[in-house]
């Protein structure tokens, strides 16, 4: 059945089906290696162009879900990015051990299991990966010696990481639009790669205009906060509608 789909998706694309992809695993390790991938043209074409279709989508979905509702849907959220590590763990040391797939299932569901008690120190965790995620990019975006990237890392791991014990609300939704912007660029980027006759315009765009990206993923994460602090859609419309002396509202209670 996963050859036919990967069949059918080659032919849609026109995109040899024996081209191989690389698994969780790989794209895991780049990004750890590389926490300044939006402004690491290498690493994020290889992100792009070696992300699965299937994967792409899925990044797409949790994405915008994570950028508009994150807060909202933040122990779902905090317990599925534990079973992810979990899994990226498991891979790991199945590789010592002999099989990934076992030890990847155990510590995916032993890393949410643990993170549900403690969501707090979970929040923590993964708003200061993000900080750090964000710190790294915005370091090479503001083009600083990109070798010292790690440097941005830990300020933004630092500051976010302490953040959580004094404005919870604050660090979740910054988690949640930082995580859910990069998801939604990634998966969009690597969609658009799958798509032959725009594949390689992508590419050369990626890699002649570092600040591209960023921008874009920034600009989403932004917009990301904002909807989340202002309660969603609804609560931005109330927002505006008192902002308005001329509505209805202000009106009766005037």
């Amino acid at each position: 059945m996963s050859n036919l789909l990967t069949t059918v998706l080659a032919q849609a694309y026109d995109r040899p089906s024996h081209q191989p992809e690389a698994d969780f695993g790989q794209i895991a390790r780049a990004l750890v290696s590389h926490l300044d991938i939006f402004s690491h043209s290498e690493a994020l074409t290889y992100l792009i162009t070696e992300l699965h279709l299937v994967w792409a989508v899925i990044f797409i979905l949790v994405g915008i879900a994570c950028v508009l509702n994150g807060y909202r849907w933040h122990k779902i959220v905090v317990i599925l990015l534990a079973g992810m590590s979990g899994v990226l763990a498991g891979r790991i040391l199945g590789e010592q051990i002999g099989d990934g797939r076992v030890a990847a299932v155990c510590f995916a569901v032993l890393f949410g299991v643990l993170a549900w008690p403690l969501l707090r120190y979970a929040v923590a965790l993964f708003g200061g990966l993000a900080g750090a995620f964000a710190g790294a990019n915005i370091w090479s975006a503001l083009d600083l010696d990109p070798s010292q990237h790690k440097i941005g890392a830990l300020v933004g791991l630092i500051v976010v990481g302490m953040l959580t014990f004094m404005t919870f609300r604050l660090v979740v939704i910054l988690m949640t639009a930082v995580g859910g912007a990069s998801l939604l660029v990634c998966g969009v980027l690597a969609s658009m790669a799958h798509v032959e006759s725009w594949r390689e315009g992508l590419l050369r765009g990626v890699e002649s205009n570092q600040l591209l990206v960023p921008i874009i993923a920034g600009s989403a994460a932004v917009v990301g906060a904002v909807v989340q602090f202002s309660g969603g859609f609804k609560g931005m419309a109330a927002m505006a509608d008192k902002a308005d002396p001329s509505s209805s509202s202000n009106k009766k209670a005037a």
